[in-house]
C-alpha cells in the first residue's frame, strides 16, 4: 500500500477549513486528465476542477494537472498519443458545457490514450445555479465508468461540530461546500440520521436536559418532538419507506427498542428484556432491525424480524460489539473491540467471516455511503475527536482533522438523484 498524502482545502465551517488527508492511497490509481473541449471559458475551466478534486479525494486517481503534460488538446482529435503513452496516462476526460437557461449543461467523453479512441461518452443535465452538483454528477459517472460502483461525489454529509462548548449540526455536500447549520445548541446533539430520500432528518437533543429525538423537514426547516415524555428517548432510525422511526426509550423502565408510527403517533415496543437494548438500524427491504443489547453479559449486536418478534445474536467475535448498520443483506459494519482498540469492523453473516477495517484505537459511529463502498466514523487523537474514512474495497484510507473544534457523529445522505 503507498501511503501519499494528498491536502484539499474545502471550506467547512464558517470560520475555518476543514483538510481531507489521504492516507493510504490505492496500489494502482487511475492515471488521468481532465480537460476543456474545443473553447475553454471560466465556467468550464471550475467545472475542471472541481471534477478533479473530486477525483483525487477517492484516493484511486491521480490527475494530473496542465504543466504537467507535453502536449493539450483541444478535443479527441488532437490527441498526440506517444505524449500520454510517455506520461503513462491511462484516459483523458474531455469536458463540453451547453449553457441553457440558467443551467449548464456538461458533455463530457472517456478517451483511452492506449486504444487512441474514445470509450465513452455521456451527459449530464444541469440543474439551476448548481454548477457545482452538475460537476459532481460527472464525477460519479467517470467514477462508475472505471470502477462499476456509483461515485458519492454527489450526496451529502451530515456531522455535529462542538467548538467552545457550542455544539452545531451541520449538513454540507460530500466535499464540504454549501454547508449549513442545522441546529445551534450548548447542549449535546447525537444521533443524525437521514430518511430514504433524503428530505428529512432525526436527531437526538439535550436541549431539554433529557435525551429527546426531534424530526426536521429539510426544505421548510419545520422541527417536531418525536415524543414528548419524561423518559429518555434516543437512536432514532428511519425505516425505508418513511412510515416509522426505530427509537430506544425507557419508557417502560428499562432501556427497550420501540417503533413509532409517525402519522398516527402509536407505539409498539419490540424487546423485551431485563437488559440494555440500544442502537436500533434497519435492514434494507424493512423487514428487520439489528440492535446493541448487553443481555450475554457485554455489548453484542441482535437482529429481531419486526413481524415474528424472532431474535438471534449475530457476533460472538470480540468483548465488545456495537452501533451497527447494514451494509447489504449479508453484511454488517459495527464498532468492534477485539482485546484492546475500538475499529470498525465488517461481518459476513453467512460465512462469518470478521474483517477489521480500521487501526486507529477509539472509533465510533460509522456511517456507510449510498454506495455501499466507503465508511466514515469518528475516531479521537487523545482527547480531539476528528472523522476518518476508509474504501473497503480499494482500502483507501483519509481523515478529515477540523482545525478548530472536533468533528464526530458523521451521518450520509442516500443517493439525491
Amino acid at each position: 500500500m503507498i501511503r501519499i498524502f494528498y491536502l484539499i482545502f474545502i471550506n467547512l465551517f464558517l470560520n475555518s477549513e476543514l483538510i481531507l488527508e489521504i492516507t493510504e492511497s490505492a496500489n494502482q490509481p487511475v492515471k488521468i486528465a481532465v480537460l476543456q473541449k474545443n473553447d475553454s471559458s471560466f465556467k468550464g475551466q471550475e467545472i475542471v476542477n472541481i471534477i478533479s478534486n473530486d477525483l483525487k479525494r477517492t484516493g484511486e486517481f491521480e490527475v494530473l494537472s496542465s504543466d504537467q503534460l507535453l502536449s493539450i488538446p483541444s478535443n479527441e482529435s488532437e490527441v498526440i498519443q506517444r505524449d500520454w503513452l510517455l506520461l503513462d496516462v491511462d484516459s483523458i476526460v474531455f469536458i463540453e458545457t451547453k449553457e441553457t437557461n440558467n443551467s449548464l449543461d456538461v458533455n463530457y467523453s472517456i478517451f483511452n490514450v492506449s486504444y487512441n479512441d474514445i470509450e465513452d461518452k455521456r451527459r449530464v443535465l444541469g440543474l439551476p445555479d448548481s454548477i457545482r452538483q452538475s460537476s459532481h454528477y460527472v464525477s460519479d459517472g467517470i467514477y462508475e465508468f472505471f470502477f462499476g460502483i456509483k461515485g458519492i461525489s454527489a450526496t451529502r454529509l451530515m456531522y455535529v461540530t462542538k467548538n467552545s462548548d457550542i455544539y452545531r449540526l451541520m449538513v454540507s455536500d460530500a466535499d464540504g461546500f454549501n454547508e449549513q447549520i442545522l441546529l445551534k445548541s450548548n447542549k449535546s446533539i447525537i444521533s443524525p440520521a437521514w430518511s430514504s430520500d433524503a428530505k428529512d432528518i432525526a436527531y437526538v437533543s439535550f436541549e431539554n436536559n433529557r435525551a429527546q429525538v426531534f424530526t426536521q423537514n429539510l426544505e421548510s426547516g419545520k422541527r417536531e418532538l418525536v415524543l414528548g415524555s419524561s423518559s429518555s428517548v434516543s437512536s432514532p432510525a428511519w425505516s425505508p419507506n418513511k412510515k416509522f422511526l426505530a427509537f430506544t426509550s425507557t419508557m417502560d423502565g428499562n432501556s427497550e427498542i420501540y417503533l413509532i408510527e409517525l402519522k398516527t403517533k402509536k407505539i409498539s415496543r419490540l424487546t423485551e428484556n431485563s437488559s440494555i437494548d440500544t442502537e436500533p438500524a434497519w435492514s434494507t427491504d424493512g423487514r428487520k432491525i439489528i440492535f446493541t443489547s448487553d443481555r450475554a453479559g457485554s455489548p453484542q449486536i441482535y437482529e429481531i424480524d419486526i413481524r415474528t418478534k424472532i431474535k438471534r445474536r449475530l457476533t460472538t467475535q470480540g468483548n465488545y460489539n456495537a452501533r451497527a448498520s447494514y451494509l447489504n443483506k449479508n453484511e454488517i459494519v459495527f464498532v468492534h473491540r477485539g482485546t484492546e482498540n475500538f475499529n470498525i469492523a465488517k461481518l459476513n453473516l453467512k460465512t462469518r467471516d470478521l474483517d477489521v477495517l480500521t487501526s486507529t484505537q477509539n472509533d465510533e459511529s460509522p456511517c456507510i455511503a449510498p454506495n455501499g463502498n466507503v465508511i466514515i466514523y469518528a475516531t479521537k487523537d487523545g482527547s480531539l475527536s476528528y472523522l476518518a474514512g476508509v474504501n473497503i474495497s480499494s482500502k483507501v484510507k483519509f481523515r478529515l482533522p477540523a482545525l478548530y473544534g472536533e468533528l464526530k457523529e458523521p451521518a450520509w445522505s442516500p443517493f439525491l438523484r
